[in-house]
């Protein structure tokens, strides 16, 4: 199947202050290619903005990068307490609901991260919550002779294995390009291409697409897919298999009907959620 591309699209400030910023990669804009993302956003905080709150029906996905001088604290009502650092990541699998709270971990220093929601499809929107964390000098790395850098934070890249598996496959890599990589696309998976800094052509097909720093560009179908830089440039890649079922999403929850919706919140209101300690700190 051959590769489509998106057009290519802007990040959106949501947010600007000196405590919170936020720049949004507005999913709407690539449609049906997204899934399973429902949100992705670039985030830089200081100090403690979020309080808990409950999530259901996906999984909500923290990844501090590298340059953040603040670490991630991410607490949850299965127990849970992990601090995470730059290079580091928080995979919060909320299947059939759960509790949890993500704060900057070093209040004076700026907290640098993706946040994304990975929908889940029917199968797996009830499943047991579960929370995987991975410090950043557990990430493995694919390199090149010509100094390209690949972080392999979560699927497999060139035979390079991350240890964190979620429920339904995902891949989260993390390139600093400095010439070529090629990037294999399964057939029936989107893929998001966000980059931060350079320029990127990325061809495929005998198609090739410019991208520059701040925009965002959609793969979808499979095959071989070649990213280029004649400067460095960095990026990341996100990518999973499209989810063809309804998405019904309202506040924190994302099921397939208003009724699942509705389900959860009784089961939050409930108290079947959990509940998160009181902090001691």
């Amino acid at each position: 199947m051959a590769i489509q591309f998106s057009r290519v699209i802007s990040t959106q400030p949501q947010a600007n202050d000196p405590m919170f910023s936020v720049r949004s990669i507005e999913l709407r804009g690539f449609g049906e290619r997204a899934s399973p993302l429902v949100v992705v956003d670039d985030f830089r905080v200081r100090g403690r903005p979020f309080g808990p709150h409950p999530h259901a029906g996906f999984s909500a996905v923290t990844y501090v990068f590298e340059d953040s001088q603040g670490s991630l604290r991410s607490r949850d009502s299965l127990g849970g307490d992990y601090v995470v650092g730059s290079g580091g990541l928080v995979w919060t699998h909320a299947g059939s609901g759960m509790l949890h709270e993500e704060t900057s971990a070093d209040t004076e220093r700026e907290l640098h991260g993706l946040q994304f929601f990975v929908n889940l499809s029917s199968r797996n929107k009830s499943t047991t919550p579960r929370v995987s964390a991975l410090q950043g000098k557990d990430v493995p790395e694919w390199s090149s002779e010509a100094g390209d850098r690949v972080r392999v934070v979560v699927g497999t890249f060139q035979g390079v294995s991350s240890r964190l598996v979620p429920v339904e496959p995902f891949g989260l890599l993390d390139v600093y390009l400095q010439r070529e990589i090629a990037f294999d696309l399964e057939d029936g998976h989107n893929a998001i291409v966000y980059v931060l800094g350079g320029d990127v052509v990325v061809r495929a097909d005998g198609r090739e697409q410019k991208v520059a720093g701040g925009h965002v560009l959609a793969l979808h179908g499979g095959g071989r897919v070649t990213f280029g830089s004649d400067q460095r440039a960095h990026f990341l890649v996100l990518s999973g298999a499209e989810i063809h079922e309804p998405v019904v999403a309202h506040g924190p929850f994302i099921m397939n009907d208003r009724s699942q919706v509705d389900a959860a919140f009784a089961r939050y209101r409930s108290g079947e959620m959990g509940h998160l300690r009181p902090r001691t700190d």
